[in-house]
């Protein structure tokens, strides 16, 4: 029994320590590098996106809205889009006038074509993307506090839970986006990401210009592909907006990808023009 004792008490003290959990800051840094692969590999792979945005007035009807089909396929320099098919149309009272040219406006000065087109030709496409609504890019690191909250399942993925805030934006005043990130235990790649606005414009901008925003939110989910190799497969958020006292909208879009299979390198696919639409 001595000896027993002595051996468990010696493999005790021989048995290695375990590792601490990485803290929020090393699983996001980690995360935000593993992004700048991420998007080499997914040049690799030729796949499908569709984007829609609704623009609501005041009242919440609709003003506008577009839907947009794009095909992704490999460059030279990364992944190149072409847009296939748009459905559009603007809603003035009871009439409706179609329209299929992302260019398309009703007036010298359309709001309503500017934000839509903005939007539709943002959503989910990296190069473009409003990246800055989430903390994960590397230039963007130290601008946030983050905190972890704990480990979970989510869907097939095990996950760290990691919330939040940005201390300073691009001019160093305080920051104005919170949020959630789910991020795999295993590759360190985004599951989840979740962000909010919750700043308010002060009152004298409101006064002074008629500028209001408020009420942005959105999300991007990813699916693992292959080892290492993470698509943002779907997102969606709405934001209100008012400028000028005169005009007022709730926008909200959303959009998904779809249909991803590995390019053939033996074989291409030409666009004739702008490749980026």
């Amino acid at each position: 029994m001595k000896y027993a004792a002595f051996l468990l008490i010696f493999l005790a003290v021989r048995a290695p320590a375990e590792e601490p959990p990485p803290t929020a800051v090393e699983i996001m840094r980690r995360a935000a590098e593993n992004m700048d692969h991420a998007q080499a590999e997914r040049a690799r792979y030729v796949y499908d996106q569709s984007v829609f945005v609704r623009m609501k007035r005041a009242n919440g009807k609709t003003a506008r809205e577009e839907s947009r089909e794009y095909v992704v396929v490999p460059g030279e320099k990364g992944s190149k889009r072409k847009m296939v098919k748009l459905d559009g149309k603007v809603i003035e009272g009871k009439k409706q006038i179609p329209y299929s040219d992302p260019k398309f406006r009703i007036k010298k000065m359309d709001i309503d074509g500017e934000l839509t087109d903005s939007f539709a030709h943002d959503l989910l496409w990296a190069r473009h993307g409003k990246v800055d609504w989430f903390p994960i890019h590397r230039k963007n690191l130290d601008r946030y506090t983050f905190t972890l909250d704990g480990t979970e399942k989510y869907r097939e993925y095990d996950v760290w839970r990691i919330s939040y805030r940005e201390i300073k934006d691009d001019e160093g005043d305080p920051g104005c986006w919170t949020g959630e990130a789910l991020i795999d235990r295993g590759e360190f790649e985004p599951v989840l990401l979740t962000s909010s606005w919750d700043c308010k414009i002060p009152l004298a901008v409101k006064t002074l210009l008629g500028i209001n925003v408020h009420h942005i939110g959105a999300k991007i989910t990813f699916r693992r592909f292959d080892k290492e190799v993470w698509f943002p497969v779907s997102c969606g958020g709405e934001m209100k907006l008012r400028i000028f006292f005169m005009y007022a909208r709730t926008i909200a879009f959303s959009g998904s990808a779809g249909n991803f299979r590995k390019a053939d390198v033996q074989s291409s696919i030409q666009f004739e023009g702008e490749t980026d639409q």
